[in-house]
């Protein structure tokens, strides 16, 4: 379908786009809270329009975001045990290296 610079400017369809700022919106959404795959398997249920996990990607990763605003530093942490990966520095390491001693 051809739309006109008039009717994309309407839409707020974005040039050299093949979706919808709704679906783009949709897609977001979806990714945010499930895996790609699992956003690109959702969108084609719930739309039937197929978009796939690597578009989803590549959706999320032009996106620019604005950095939150933090009133005060983080003091406490709670992680149910999902893929979380805790790094602590060993006994006598510096920079990286353990040092003897």
């Amino acid at each position: 379908m051809n739309v006109s610079e008039k009717q994309a400017a309407k839409l707020e369809v974005k040039a050299y786009t093949q979706w919808s700022p709704y679906l783009e919106r949709c897609c977001l959404l979806l990714s945010a809270n499930e895996s790609y795959e699992r956003a690109a398997e959702a969108i084609q249920v719930l739309t039937g329009v197929a978009v796939s996990h690597s578009t989803q990607q590549r959706l999320v990763h032009r996106q620019t975001f604005d950095l939150p605003q933090v009133a005060q530093a983080v003091e406490e942490m709670s992680v149910d045990g999902g893929k979380v990966r805790l790094r602590t520095p060993k006994e006598n390491q510096v920079n990286g290296e353990i040092t003897k001693g």
